[in-house]
């Protein structure tokens, strides 16, 4: 099964983050830009109950803030 498919069979309650990544919605804390303390600089979003940075594609971003309603 590809991921396409688990995601739409999951429906609106998880976010796709990269092309190798769902997550919970309810997990998600925030979504904010961060360093890896070089030149490399992404996004990621902080994920509950670990408080766990996952980076988030570039192609994912629009789409994780507008789940998020923060567009």
């Amino acid at each position: 099964e590809s991921l396409a498919d688990l995601e739409q069979r999951l429906g609106a309650g998880f976010i796709r983050i990269h092309r190798n990544a769902l997550v919970a919605r309810r997990a998600v804390r925030e979504l904010q830009r961060r360093s890896d303390g070089g030149a490399d600089e992404g996004w990621a979003v902080r994920v509950a109950p670990r408080d766990e940075w996952l980076p988030v594609s570039r192609r994912q971003v629009r789409a994780v803030r507008e789940a998020l309603g923060a567009a």
